[in-house]
């Protein structure tokens, strides 16, 4: 079955969740992430489907994840403008071909830690929602980060100059800039393909959420975690412009409220999930399951170093000429606000 094909299915089985009518109560039609990711499952899920006890009666969510409706999420800002869901989870990384600018929020290697990531994900979300909505008829409502995303390898890794000659799962351009540096080749993957791509040794490395790749069950067909952090995989939910629009003040309000408290338990979560999904990969402390063995190889000040040189030579270099080759004030808005936190700026 092609690409198309698939979309369209996804689509007709997410049409018969057509819109109810706004009356007293208001039922939105949701898609969230992948059902098999622990902040999805255990976060997003729970806050959809108790979103009308939340906010007593007044609006109730039909929720779908990714994998149950065989999409990707590639097209998801267009199947936000179509009107089948109100509200999605929509990955940077997957939609930045429609528009780059939606990943200037992260770039990967230039936000290892988690404070950082949020100092500068605030001072990039007026602009992006600006953006989102100009272009793409969506409100961003929610920004939150998955885990820290790491190399997870078939093989040994000791550093990040083993990945020469390697084919390593990306999910961004900015990452295939990335890995292209060290001498890789990227190959640019779903989440609900890579492990049977791992299997096959399509791939030899993929980077994920540590968490994530553990409760997808890559230590099945990996062997070496490297510890590195490259980037938060960042994510939105945005809401389709017209219905946020129409809908009475006092549910905007509610919803607006709402949102903020799932993404703060989003923020809350991941630094902690970060350890605990490098602990359940690799023979620790594991409260999701039993804990596998794969090898961690910590990284070295070699390693940061050249993580900064490939960010300044190859990274921001390439996503700022084809950011603002679309949108010509972006590296502009990048450096007052993302570059401001991060000690980085774009030429």
């Amino acid at each position: 079955m092609s690409h198309l094909s698939r979309i369209a299915k996804g689509l007709a089985v997410a049409a018969t969740l057509a819109p109810a009518p706004l009356m007293a109560q208001t039922t939105i039609n949701v898609l969230g992430g992948f059902s098999n990711q622990y902040q999805n499952a255990e976060i997003e899920k729970p806050f959809f489907e108790g979103l009308e006890e939340t906010t007593g009666g007044a609006i109730a969510a039909r929720f779908r994840s990714l994998d149950e409706l065989g999409l990707k999420g590639y097209d998801a800002f267009r199947q936000l403008q179509s009107g089948v869901f109100q509200v999605m989870e929509i990955s940077p990384g997957y939609v930045s071909g429609d528009d780059p600018f939606v990943l200037g929020l992260d770039l990967p290697g230039i936000m290892p830690e988690i404070g950082m990531a949020k100092e500068a994900i605030d001072a990039y979300r007026a602009p992006l929602q600006k953006r989102v909505r100009e272009k793409f008829d969506g409100e961003v409502v929610a920004i939150w980060p998955y885990p820290a995303s790491m190399l997870f390898c078939r093989g040994e890794l000791n550093g990040l100059a083993d990945l020469k000659g390697k084919k390593v799962r990306v999910f961004s351009p900015a990452l295939n800039d990335l890995v292209t540096t060290f001498g890789a080749t990227g190959v640019t993957l779903p989440f609900s393909e890579v492990y049977p791509s791992l299997q096959r040794g399509v791939v030899d490395c993929a980077i994920a959420a540590s968490l994530s790749g553990y409760e997808a069950k890559w230590h099945e067909v990996t062997d070496t975690l490297f510890s590195l952090p490259l980037t938060w995989a960042t994510q939105l939910h945005v809401a389709n412009g017209s219905f946020w629009d129409g809908l009475p003040e006092d549910q905007r309000a509610t919803l607006t409220t709402a949102f903020k408290d799932m993404e703060d338990e989003m923020w809350s979560v991941a630094a902690t999930a970060t350890d605990q999904g490098v602990a359940c990969n690799t023979g620790g402390d594991c409260p999701f399951g039993e804990p596998a063995d794969m090898t961690l190889v910590e990284y070295t000040a070699e390693d940061e170093a050249l993580l900064e040189d490939a960010v300044k030579s190859a990274v921001l270099p390439g996503w700022g000429e084809e950011c603002n080759a679309g949108y010509d004030a972006c590296t502009a808005i990048w450096n007052e606000t993302v570059g401001a936190a991060t000690g980085y700026s774009i030429d």
